[in-house]
């Protein structure tokens, strides 16, 4: 097997579905043989996936000098400034022989016509066209996101492959760029290896209430929640959900019931910081202090036997791209609740690996009373079922030395 070059290059390497989707993707194809490069903006080992911390991949970081942000406006200009700095510094003065063989993008596209002036071979992997989140603005907020828009647009359409990560995201894209005539390619997330390391490694997994105090010993039934603390993650429904389902259960029931709400925290991020105000605020107003449980940044090690412990995944976001935390409770055969719509109706199979709820917390409450009441055993070895067979890490490592091969090989134009 040929060793090959491939150069990552990443916005910020924290903490989050797109940087877990591109380190699977790197520990995949360095397990093949290839040799591995991160480029990036901004990496903080304090706020980072492990394969990262402990030195994995080499890690060359530009452009961090320059502002995230002015005046806490302009941050996708910011974003572009700073991935063009990155990519003209990179391609002048440190690349290092022998040449990469292929460039990975994603996030921030504009990396892509710079290095296609430098006659190279790209792949770009589109989580969810950017210009879908910006927040909508009068006229100014119009001008200003206009020509980031057609640039990503432009950019985006310079690669010579183009990927994505659900069926749903590759409909999106359609749509939002129907002037882009070339092959997009679905390239499914799988669970990461040192996931699945850290569930084999776990012998003897604590239960819920040794891994979080407050959670009384004879609790019943456990609700995971495992996201970012961002609005776009809708966390407060099962918040909401939680009250209602507090309503439709005996006072017996009730008792046994819990919610434990982990997900990323980025101290940098005001985003974080006002969301989770406001989801403490929402516990206070709804009277659910010792029923729901926040938790910021769980290791990796946590968050497993987390997913090892509860009695079902919790799974909120609307129009997501694809999400990967549901494949990771399949993993551990736990059955999963998730909003209709977007890639978890790739992942979910309505009543056979769990339930696909509609956006509401009545809907929502109605699905956790009925994982409450029910014995979910042969839904968990369901999804695990289904899991091997659609997203495994074999699939997952084929496809990507398929595509490898064809970008290293094929003539672009």
């Amino acid at each position: 097997m040929s060793r090959r070059k491939v150069v990552f290059i990443h916005p910020d390497l924290g903490i989050g579905g797109a940087e877990r989707l591109v380190l699977d993707v790197a520990s995949a194809l360095s397990k093949q043989g290839n040799e591995i490069i991160f480029l990036t903006n901004h990496f903080d080992k304090n706020h980072a996936f492990e394969e990262l911390k402990n030195g994995e991949f080499p890690i060359e970081v530009y452009g961090d000098w320059l502002p995230r942000h002015l005046f806490g406006r302009f941050q996708a200009l910011c974003a572009y400034i700073r991935m063009i700095y990155l990519t003209f510094i990179y391609s002048i003065f440190h690349r290092k022989e022998p040449k990469p063989d292929v460039y990975f993008v994603d996030l921030i596209p504009v990396a892509v016509p710079i290095l296609k002036l430098f006659g190279k071979k790209v792949i770009y992997y589109c989580h969810h066209p950017d210009l879908l989140a910006s927040t909508p603005g009068g006229a100014l907020k119009k001008f200003y996101r206009k020509p980031i828009n057609w640039l990503e647009l432009k950019s985006t359409s310079r690669a010579d492959i183009i990927l994505v990560n659900s069926e749903y995201t590759a409909s999106v894209f359609r749509e939002t760029f129907p002037e882009i005539r070339k092959t997009v390619q679905v390239v499914y997330p799988t669970v990461a290896s040192s996931y699945l390391k850290a569930v084999k490694s776990i012998q003897n997994p604590r239960l819920i209430h040794e891994i979080i105090p407050e959670i009384p010993q004879n609790a019943t039934c456990v609700f995971l929640s495992i996201n970012r603390f961002h609005p776009a993650k809708k966390l407060d429904l099962a918040i909401n959900a939680m009250e209602i389902l507090q309503r439709i259960t005996s006072e017996n029931e009730r008792k046994g019931i819990f919610l434990v709400v982990a997900g990323g925290y980025d101290p940098q991020s005001t985003i974080n910081a006002t969301y989770f105000s406001e989801l403490q605020k929402l516990v206070t107003e709804k009277g659910l202090q010792d029923k729901i449980v926040f938790l910021k940044s769980p290791t990796d090690d946590v968050k497993t036997e987390l997913l090892m412990a509860c009695d079902c995944l919790v799974y909120t976001p609307v129009k997501e791209h694809f999400g990967i935390v549901p494949l990771e409770a399949m993993t551990v055969a736990k059955p999963v609740i998730a909003c209709n719509s977007g890639g978890p109706r790739e992942t979910v199979d309505h009543g056979n690996t769990g339930y696909l709820c509609e956006p509401t917390p009545d809907s929502l409450a109605q699905f956790m009373y009925r994982i409450f009441k029910s014995d979910n055993k042969e839904i968990g070895i369901k999804g695990r079922k289904v899991l091997q067979e659609k997203f495994s890490n074999e699939s997952f490592a084929k496809t990507l030395k398929k595509i490898l091969d064809n970008s290293v090989n094929k003539k672009f134009n």
